[in-house]
């Protein structure tokens, strides 16, 4: 069976969706060890955000890697995000190349998590990339506030982030080719068509679709003594 920064990819499955169980999150980062859920290995933290990348979230980055134990060999950035600042984002890129000096990057977004825009740029930081087939995958120019017209230099500056990370370079040729990029619009994928139809090596590993629980019932009638 595949693994996953020493899980089973079932494993990451469960753990995924435990961290589900938990509600929505505020903007930041939550961070979580084995003693929030004992799914997580003991030398591993998982970072889990949902939010817009927008400062002072590259601050808080730095301050949470400052504060990592000597024992924590890997880190896992559980993403759900519709982008954000590229400037932002090329900050924590920076942060995370840091982190990845002396521990493991890796990086996952669940079924039905988005990872949009510049989430992508953070995403394909990870040593290994996980992603449900059924995740949603946005690309689009970058653009200056109030308008949907890309800016082709600050296009560029995010198509080499995604280049610098191994990115498949037909298919950012194909982003620009295209005008999905270089256009006003926005390309809508899944992670399975990133995969399997684009090859785009964004996505190193995808979820198994099928998760199996254990069945229950809720009670139907009345509770209590007759």
């Amino acid at each position: 069976m595949l693994t996953f920064a020493g899980l089973s990819v079932r494993a990451v499955a469960l753990f995924a969706g435990l961290l589900a169980l938990t509600g929505p999150a505020a903007a930041g980062f939550v961070v979580l060890t084995t003693t929030e859920n004992d799914t997580i290995a003991e030398d591993m933290v998982v970072l889990r955000f949902k939010g817009s990348i927008v400062p002072p979230l590259a601050d808080e980055l730095r301050a949470i890697a400052a504060s990592l134990s000597p024992e924590t060999g890997r880190v896992l950035f559980d993403l759900d995000s519709p982008g954000g600042s590229l400037t932002e984002t090329e900050t924590i890129v920076a942060v995370i190349a840091d982190i990845r000096k002396s521990r493991r990057v890796d990086t996952l977004v669940r079924h039905g998590a988005t990872c949009a825009s510049a989430c992508v740029a953070l995403f394909v930081q990870g040593d290994q990339r996980i992603a449900g087939g059924s995740s949603v995958w946005l690309f689009h120019g970058v653009c200056f506030a109030h308008t949907n017209v890309p800016s082709l230099s600050l296009t560029d500056r995010f198509i080499d982030i995604l280049r610098e990370a191994g990115v498949d370079e037909d298919f950012l040729c194909r982003l620009v080719d295209e005008g999905y990029v270089t256009s006003a619009g926005k390309l809508w994928l899944s992670g399975y068509e990133l995969v399997n139809v684009y090859h785009a090596n964004i996505i190193t590993q995808l979820l198994e679709p099928w998760h199996p629980e254990p069945p229950y019932s809720w009670p139907t009638g009345p509770i209590g003594p007759r």
